[in-house]
Order: C-alpha cells, then structure tokens, then sequence
C-alpha cells in the first residue's frame, strides 16, 4: 500500500513486512477492532496482547471471501476450509502483533498529519486525479468502514513501515563485499558439453509384447479412463432477444424526456476551498477562530488562490491554490454541497464545518451543456429500450426455463415451450471439456449426484451475463482401466522413452567416468559418435547455452592448473548432458555500469536486511513469549 515499502521489501524479508502490513485490509479488515468483547476465548497471547477466536474467525472469512473473489469457481473447495486458512492466517495475525508491540516499545509514534497525507494521496479514494471526499466515505462504506476505523488501522500500518524502514535503514554492505559479488557475477568459464539425446538410442531398445505388458503392468495407473459423460442442452442468451422486442414511438419520446429532466439537473460546479482541520493541537473553536480570520482578510481583497496555498491542510487542493475542479451534486458531503450550491460565482462561504474540518468555499464558475436533439438521440433511446426489454424478457423466460427444466424428465417440453435448440457436447471429464463445458459450475452441475445419477435435468445456470444453460447428461462411461488392447501404441511410446532416457544415463554416467579416470575428451565423444559443444568465456547470462547447462558449469569448481572440472546435467527433455569446465576468469568489478554498481548494492542491502530482519522477529517472539492456544 505504501510506496517507500515497497521499495524496501523484497525476498522473504518483504514477504513478511507485506504479510503483516497488509493483514488488516485484506484478510480480516477494519470491523475486526469490535472483535475484543469480553469472555471471547483466546486463541494466541503475544506478550500482553490477546488475540481472540472472533479476530480469527472473521479474518479466515476475509480471507476466505477474498480467495473467493480473485480464483471464482474454478478455487478448490479444501482450500476454503477452515482447517486449511486458520494455521496461516493466525500465523500472520500474531506476526502483526509482534511487530507492532516491536514498534511502539521501540518509541515509534506515527502524527496525525502523515495519516491524512497519507490518505488524500491513496489511488483508491481520488477521482480524476484529486481526493474525492465522496468516493473515500463510500469505499469505507462499502467495506463496513468508519473513518475512524480506517485512521486507526492505517496509523498500524504506518506504524510497521516506520519499524520496517528504520530495520531496512540501518542494513549495510561494504565495498570490498560488492567488489567481491561483482568479480562473481563477472566471471567467464571455458566450457564444453556433450549430449547424449535419447532419441538417438532408439534402435538399441528390443521390444516384444512380453516386455511392454511388464511395463503396462508396472504402470496401471497410467492407463486409466477417467469417467466422462455426454450432454444434452439448451441454451439461452439475452442477445437473441434484443430484435424480438418491439419499442413504440411514444416509448422512446418518453424516454427522450425523462433524459431532458435529468439533463437539466447536470449542472456542475467548479469549486475552491480552504481547510483548515480539527486535530489534537486545535480545537473546533480555534479552527473556526482561524477561518474567521481568514474571511475577513479575504474580505479586505487578499487573493484566495495565495491563502490556499499557505494555510490549506488539503494537501491535494493546497498547491493548486485550493481548486477542486467540476463536480456535480452527491460529490462532497452535505454540508459542503449545501454551502457549494447556494453561491454565485466568485463568492467565498462563512464557515463550513464538516467531518474533515472547517472549510471556506469559493465558487470558482458554473457550466452545463446544451442537451441534444430528438433526432440526435433516437437511435441509442431505441438501442437501450431495446436492452432493456430484453433484460426483463430474459428474467422472465429464465424463471420459466427453470421451473420447466425441474418438473419435466427431459429437456423436450422446455426447449419448445421457449423455441430452443437442443444440443450436444462431449464427452468431457471432470476436467471439463471445451467452450462454456470448461466452466467449473457447468462441470459441477453435470457430475452432480441429481443430474449424473438420478437423471434429472440441471438447474439453469449462468455461464455469463446474459447467458444460461439447462442440460442433463446422454451418455455415461463410468471410470475404468483401459485394457492393454486399447492402449498398446501408448504402452509402446511410454516404453521406447523409459528405456532411451535410461540408455542415455548409463551411457553419460560411463563417459563422466572415463573423464574423471583422465580420457581425453575426443576420445570419449569418439566412443559415442558425439561432437563437444564449446564456448569459451561463458558467463552466467549467456542466453545461447540453455539454462540449467549454464547453472551447472557455474556450479562446479575452480579447475586446478592444467586440470578440468567435470559433471552432468539432465534437461527436461531428457537430455544428458557432460560438462566440462576447463578454465576460470575472475570478472572485472570496474566493469559494472554505475546503474549496475547501484542496483547490486541495493541487492546486498536487501539480502543483509532479511536475515536482520529475521533475527529481530526471532528475538521479539522470544522476548515477548507467543503462545499459541489454538484449540482454546
């Protein structure tokens, strides 16, 4: 949420400071603070702190809800369960309250003023750019938020950074640490490899029959059907119903004016304002006190824009000398609207008290738009009457579809009561299948007990907006092993790569140790009928050496004078692979771009802070006794 945390967090050491930062917004939110109700079990202590089984419950709802949003239907079930969240969400909770015992017995403190700052700076609560006083009380609403809920958690939040940032802060790396980083990640290695390619051995594999009902044998659950079934079923979709509805030339003049009257209340207001807010340091009636002042200087002439731009606290507005910009009613609060609509252009407000402090407002200009002709709007009224007959048709016949789909054995009647296609799909698996049957509740519906045992016909489910389907199954073919019969040019491939891949392993593991023994390495590649790839001054971002090849070259050791180092890699195609590492060149420090320079410095930095980082957690556990009571 937080910028400068961001910047710092990465590796385990962000995992942990994000985890706990972001626990209260995502996991359990803000209405967990009424969760400390007396006699509620405990269900962890850290040191003085209680956490309680309704923080615990409530934050594996979110939690739950949450997973729920980002995966939809296609989440596992076991996932949600509460023996599968608790573990980890308690662990996060008690993670949060170490960190915040951490930082308060450590002095940290966060004002009043970095909360607001903060908060008219959050994405979430701007429109177009500027805090939106109207959009930050209804997103708080949305999430069952007070303000003063959000203040509370959001000054924790601050709070972690403070401990996280200072932890981060004190982390070093010296010059010598980075050269010697540098000289490794510089390094260049002679190289050579030879492959050893299963596929080549092909011919040195016998197969018989006997041999590959073995292997069919070892590997039963390699062949085996999964159950699948054939379905029948109708469809129906909104758009086909857009054309079918009729609009009369006094419904879309209706329409027509209706749009006039709202028309002419989208009057907007460009506005102005100073605020001067209430907090610990000022009293209402100093800061009333002080915006009396204020009016009365710009009763004198002093320029408002200039006043804003030195005592505003709306840090979002202040720099533009207090300018809001348009907005049309039910944007700012009441009291602010009220005062807002019943100014003339270029005139100042008395006073106005709100929840955020005491505002002056000046109305900077008015401006609406010409409305539109019948003509010009005709086509779109249509369209959306159009739209909207069809929306309401469509709940009508999807009510219909289904009460006809439960009390009729099949999907005739229901297909010609409301003139739709029966069709077929399949089979498919619990899988799924392909287009809409790939969809976890079509799926579901048709492997449930009612449709796939007793017969029956779905009920209509929403496969998109506007979209629903009924469908019962036509064909079952229960789960079974497949006989050898069925499966023999499947047995036989699964066979040929089995024993090529062990082929190509026995044949590079004898060649490793013909090198370890001293052969030359043209006198082990002309044993196999292979060529050494070679590439000298390979360096760890080679990108024309394949990965895991590089990774291992880099991962042997430092050949002696005159000497090779030599191992062997496979690769996920089944490739074995020799190397041989001939000779190693340290890298040159100097060589790194000052840019380069900076961001390994910023590496070792991170990578010194988490394990910094982890001793302190370590120590503030230790010191402040967590004790878990899970089954309390």
């Amino acid at each position: 949420m937080l910028q400068q945390i961001r910047d710092k967090s990465r590796g385990v050491f962000g995992w942990i400071i994000l985890g706990a930062i972001v626990v209260v917004l995502t996991l359990f939110g803000f209405g967990a603070f009424t969760a400390f109700v007396a006699g509620e079990p405990t269900v962890a202590k850290v040191g003085g702190t209680d956490i309680t089984r309704a923080e615990l419950e409530q934050a594996i709802d979110r939690q739950r809800r949450q997973m729920i949003a980002a995966m939809g239907d296609d989440i596992d079930a076991d996932l949600l369960e509460d023996d599968a969240l608790g573990g980890r969400v308690l662990s996060s909770l008690v993670q949060r309250t170490l960190l915040l015992e951490g930082a308060r017995t450590s002095g940290m403190v966060v004002p009043e003023d970095e909360i607001d700052r903060t908060i008219v700076r959050m994405d979430e609560f701007r429109t177009d750019g500027r805090f939106d006083p109207e959009r930050f009380r209804f997103v708080l609403a949305s999430a069952g938020m007070s303000p003063t809920m959000f203040r509370r958690a959001l000054s924790e939040d601050l709070l972690i950074e403070q401990l996280a940032g200072g932890l981060a802060g004190s982390s070093f790396t010296t010059r010598r640490e980075v050269d010697a980083i540098a000289a490794l990640l510089q390094q260049e290695r002679d190289t050579a490899w030879l492959s050893f390619e299963p596929d080549s051995l092909r011919e040195q594999v016998e197969v018989d029959e006997s041999l590959l009902r073995d292997h069919y044998e070892r590997n039963l659950e390699r062949y085996y059907a999964d159950e699948q079934v054939t379905v029948r079923y109708v469809m129906l979709d909104r758009a086909d119903l857009v054309d079918e509805i009729e609009v009369s030339e006094a419904a879309v003049r209706g329409a027509f004016e209706r749009e006039l009257e709202a028309f002419a209340e989208e009057e907007e207001r460009r506005a102005a304002h100073i605020l001067i807010s209430v907090g610990a340091r000022r009293s209402e009636e100093e800061v009333l006190e002080k915006a009396r002042s204020l009016s009365e200087r710009l009763e004198e002439g002093e320029d408002f824009a200039a006043l804003a731009r030195e005592y505003s606290d709306d840090p979002g507005s202040a720099q533009d000398g207090g300018d809001l910009g348009f907005a049309g009613r039910d944007t700012f609060v009441p009291e602010f609207e009220r005062a807002l609509f019943a100014l003339e252009p270029g005139a100042v407000s008395a006073p106005v008290v709100t929840e955020f402090g005491v505002h002056l407002i000046r109305l900077e200009e008015i401006t609406s738009t010409e409305p539109p002709t019948f003509d010009e709007r005709r086509r779109s009224l249509e369209a959306r009457l159009r739209e909207e007959g069809a929306r309401s048709r469509f709940s009508e016949l999807r009510q219909e579809l289904d009460t006809l789909a439960f009390e009729t054995p099949d999907l005739v009647e229901p297909a010609e009561t409301l003139g739709l296609e029966i069709r077929e799909a399949g089979p498919f698996t619990r899988d799924g299948g392909e287009g809409p049957f790939a969809q976890r509740e079509v799926v579901r519906a048709a492997f449930s007990r009612d449709v796939l045992e007793e017969g029956f016909n779905s009920s209509a489910i929403e496969i998109s907006d506007g979209v629903v389907m009924v469908l019962r199954v036509a064909e079952r073919e229960r789960a079974r092993q497949l006989a050898f019969t069925e499966v023999e040019e499947r047995v036989r491939e699964d066979f040929l790569a089995s024993e090529t891949r062990r082929l190509a392993r026995e044949a590079a593991a004898s060649a490793l140790e013909r090198l370890r023994e001293g052969a030359s390495t043209s006198s082990v590649a002309a044993g196999h009928d292979l060529t050494w790839e070679r590439r000298e001054g390979m360096t760890r971002n080679d990108m024309d050496v394949p990965s895991r090849i590089r990774e291992a070259a880099f991962g042997l050791p430092r050949p002696m004078a005159e000497d090779r180092s030599t191992g062997s890699v496979e690769l996920a195609d089944g490739r074995q692979v020799l190397i041989v590492v001939t000779d190693v060149r340290t890298g040159d420090p100097g060589a790194l771009s000052s840019m380069e320079r900076q961001q390994l410095l910023d590496l070792l930095r991170n990578n010194v802070a988490e394990e910094e980082f982890e001793t302190y957690r370590q120590a503030l556990r230790r010191d402040l006794r967590v004790e878990i009571l899970r089954d309390s």
